[in-house]
């Protein structure tokens, strides 16, 4: 059974990740998608409302943030304030048919407990020509390093159960509807930090990434245990893939 993340208990500490990483990739990829003639955005999964501020609500007639935790839509309505903020499930958007002239998730999907509703919610509000843009970690392509999964091994088997691969992605996009598929990598995360730099950081608690906060305590406690015993560079090498499908 997968254990859920409690957003709400999460939402303080979100924007941590902010921090130390730029997302260039990211902000890249939503310029390219969310530009042309595109008056409505909607961003599922909008957490705390980073990128939603990010892609400058003034430039577009409606931005729409969508996302099931209170506790990330209260910090959201600081963070983004142009947006329009909605409480509601990805598998049930609660927009009229035709609507929406972009759709895009962030590090979301994996969160979504039927992916494939949530793809064909997307493809049936938006427009003619509308974008849908997801980008998240693909763990079956087996390419990316990361402590996380070396100190906390769990922790990789449950996200390649959680997160579709983008090959997956792609034919939920077909079965939905959508033409044009295609997926690259947004952005390329090489990262090494001393583990006393990390700990000041806040790298090892659980709030950090979801992959802490989806293993057991017990699991948690001995990778933690660990850490603190050897003091590791801690090392990552990831990769964010973005898949965009047309209506």
């Amino acid at each position: 059974m997968r254990k859920p993340v409690n957003y709400d208990l999460v939402a303080p500490e979100y924007d941590r990740r902010y921090e130390s990483n730029r997302f260039d990739g990211i902000r890249e990829c939503l310029r390219m998608v969310l530009g042309g003639e595109v008056r409505s955005v909607l961003e599922v999964g909008c957490g705390t409302g980073h990128w939603l501020a990010d892609i400058a609500p003034a430039e577009f007639e409606t931005v729409i943030g969508l996302d099931q935790s209170h506790g990330m839509l209260h910090r959201a309505q600081t963070s983004a304030p142009a947006a329009l903020l909605v409480q509601a499930t990805a598998e049930r958007l609660p927009f009229p048919d035709a609507r929406l002239d972009r759709v895009f998730c962030v590090n979301a999907l994996h969160h979504f407990t039927a992916p494939f509703a949530f793809v064909t919610e997307c493809r049936r509000v938006l427009r003619d020509d509308g974008g849908l843009l997801t980008i998240g970690l693909d763990p079956h392509v087996g390419d990316d390093q990361w402590w996380v999964y070396e100190y906390f091994p769990s922790a990789l088997e449950k996200d390649r159960r959680r997160y579709p691969a983008t090959s997956a992605i792609r034919d939920l996009a077909t079965a939905a509807g959508f033409r044009e598929i295609a997926t690259t990598i947004a952005q390329h995360i090489p990262a090494a930090v001393s583990f006393d730099q990390a700990l000041s950081q806040g790298l090892v608690e659980r709030s950090s990434t979801s992959q802490l906060m989806v293993i057991s305590d017990d699991e948690y406690e001995a990778g933690r245990a660990r850490l603190l015993t050897e003091k590791p560079m801690l090392r990552a090498d990831l990769h964010l893939y973005a898949s965009i499908a047309w209506a």
